[in-house]
């Protein structure tokens, strides 16, 4: 069963009515605070959010980091959720009608851009990102255009369907950019969700795989965890000795480890963004010929493979996440955002807020 502070009996504030929220630019700048949103657009449903997933833009916001000043104070957070149609505007078509459970496509694309129409939705010249730029999802209800919805496979539960959001991002970058195909060796460089199910998704894909780490105080867990999940991990691969390297840990360490131990002529796929100082060495990546590949966020597309593949593995979530109530959000992203373990020494690999049910 998935992890829970609360099930520990762990105290939490009444959180009725409340979500996480940006309050300042300062660094831990966000905030519980009383949420009445409005009423839906003609193009847009409430939805009554189930569980909302934390995430690593959460993280940067939290931190302060500059690039994203943009996110103004007062900001709804939050963009990975599960959860049911409360409510429809006036020009919602029958389908999503109210009581049925979905989850949302972070990002809304302006559809007249020139990146909109070449079908690359996901480098919007004009985007509208849930959490970010337009309230997001740490909140009992939440507006999105219907447009934005995917009905939830029946027989997946709540608790697997709140991946869905990494889910897509990490198909997109195994699948989609990476190309991966069978009796590939793949290395999956990570710390979090992105990394763990794109190894997920690389193996059903029928390759190769090895989890890289690195060494710390909550390896032993995390490689663990991988254990449990059939995969193997390492600290030091073996140069030259994978043809695919996906790299989700935003680690310019690891970012130099990977170009060591690709194969001359393999493939690197970038899925993290990095930090400022961050620095690799071109001269290496140009003298193995090494191809690199980047692949940004997901699409439309991506999230409807996710929901296929965690439907194969319906009871993932329960191994992933950790729910806190809703009074412990600001503690959750904390934890989150320090890589702290979650509770008995277990890995936090996916903080998610139960906001209903």
């Amino acid at each position: 069963m998935a992890s829970s502070p609360a099930a520990a009996g762990l105290p939490g504030p009444t959180s009725r009515g409340l979500a996480l929220v940006r309050v300042s630019l300062e660094p831990g700048g966000v905030g519980l605070v009383p949420h009445r949103p409005r009423a839906p657009r003609p193009d847009e449903v409430e939805l009554k959010v189930t569980l909302c997933g934390l995430s690593g833009a959460d993280v940067v916001v939290y931190h302060a980091d500059p690039a994203f000043d943009w996110v103004r104070s007062g900001t709804v957070l939050g963009h990975e959720a599960v959860g049911v149609v409360s409510a429809v505007g006036l020009l919602v078509p029958e389908w999503p009608a109210p009581g049925t459970r979905v989850v949302p496509v972070s990002m809304v694309s302006c559809g007249d851009c020139e990146e909109c129409l070449a079908d690359r939705p996901q480098q919007c010249a004009r985007p509208s990102i849930l959490g970010l730029n337009r309230d997001g999802t740490a909140a009992r209800t939440a507006l999105v255009p219907w447009q934005n919805l995917l009905a939830v496979p029946d027989g997946l539960p709540d608790t697997t369907a709140v991946l869905a959001e990494p889910t897509s991002v990490a198909w997109r970058a195994a699948a989609t950019v990476g190309q991966i195909r069978p009796g590939d060796r793949v290395a999956v460089s990570t710390t979090r969700a992105v990394g763990l199910l794109a190894a997920l998704i690389a193996r059903s894909l029928g390759a190769d795989v090895v989890m890289v780490g690195r060494p710390g105080p909550h390896h032993q867990q995390r490689q663990e965890l991988a254990a449990s999940l059939g995969l193997e991990s390492t600290t030091e691969p073996e140069p030259e000795s994978v043809d695919v390297w996906i790299e989700a840990s935003g680690s310019g360490k690891q970012l130099a480890a990977a170009v060591e131990v690709l194969r001359p002529g393999g493939r690197l796929v970038l899925v993290a963004m990095y930090a400022t100082g961050a620095r690799q060495t071109v001269n290496t990546l140009v003298g193995k010929e090494l191809t690199v590949l980047t692949s940004y966020a997901s699409t439309r597309s991506d999230y409807d493979d996710a929901l296929a593949f965690l439907s194969t593995m319906p009871d993932l979530g329960e191994r992933l996440i950790t729910v806190y109530p809703m009074g412990q959000a600001v503690e959750a992203l904390r934890l989150t955002a320090e890589g702290a373990p979650a509770d008995h020494g277990r890995p936090l690999v996916k903080a998610v807020l139960r906001l209903n049910g």
